[in-house]
């Protein structure tokens, strides 16, 4: 909070804690599903966006492929 930070998500940043001591290319991508942060639970209408959902992870699939292999033998 003293650094301005609202949330933090640890997964994240121990997949790029592990990459960066492997020496290896790491990318995470996050989508908010849903909200449970507030006094209520805001489902954004999860079941409905599943066309969103398979366009995101299609494009990410293709930036990993297009990533340049920086570093790797």
């Amino acid at each position: 909070r003293a650094e301005g930070a609202i949330v933090v998500e640890m997964e994240t940043a121990a997949l790029f804690a592990v990459g960066a001591f492997r020496n290896v290319l790491v990318a995470q991508l996050l989508y908010a599903g849903d909200n449970v942060g507030g006094e209520s639970w805001d489902h954004r209408e999860w079941s409905a966006q599943r066309s969103i959902r398979k366009s995101l992870f299609f494009l990410a699939c293709e930036a990993c492929c297009d990533a340049p292999s920086v570093g790797r033998s």
